[in-house]
């Protein structure tokens, strides 16, 4: 039995479409197959890179964290010893008024006639038992005074 050529050429035709329409069916789903792969390997590498970013982001956040402590601790220090010095320095000041002022009273105490010792006329005059003298400066001049209290040191 024999074909005749319009049914030959008939089913090339139909073989040829359908050929066409698997091949347009295996390109499409090759096509898509692709996109999906691209597609997953896009997620894949975001995916990645935000765990890294977030690695680095942790990693310089502990970095910080970890400045900011040791920044405190320098400043705590930094304040003990401030406070150190300060406190030593108080100290230190406060033994320095405290002999300034016994200075100062021996200085005030040394003007003070004492009870030998009276002003009369405006002289400072020495007086040992029944005898009374004249207290004299380095330059042989009678000091002065002023009731209890004479015009240079006596002592």
């Amino acid at each position: 039995m024999s074909i005749p050529l319009a049914w030959k050429v008939l089913g090339a035709g139909i073989g040829l479409v359908a050929a066409g329409f698997a091949w347009n069916g295996v390109s499409r789903y090759l096509a898509t197959r692709h996109a999906d792969e691209i597609i997953e390997e896009s997620a894949r590498t975001a995916v990645m890179e935000a765990q890294q970013a977030e690695a680095q982001a942790r990693q310089r956040h502990d970095d910080l964290a970890a400045n900011l402590r040791q920044r405190r601790e320098e400043l705590a220090t930094n304040y003990r010893q401030v406070d150190d010095q300060a406190r030593a320095y108080q100290g230190k000041r406060a033994v320095q008024l405290a002999l300034e002022q016994q200075e100062t009273k021996r200085i005030a105490a040394s003007y003070m006639l004492d009870a030998s010792q009276q002003c009369a006329g405006g002289i400072v005059i020495d007086r040992r038992g029944s005898s009374f003298t004249q207290k004299m400066d380095k330059d042989g001049r009678p000091i002065r005074c002023q009731g209890s209290k004479a015009a240079q040191p006596l002592r």
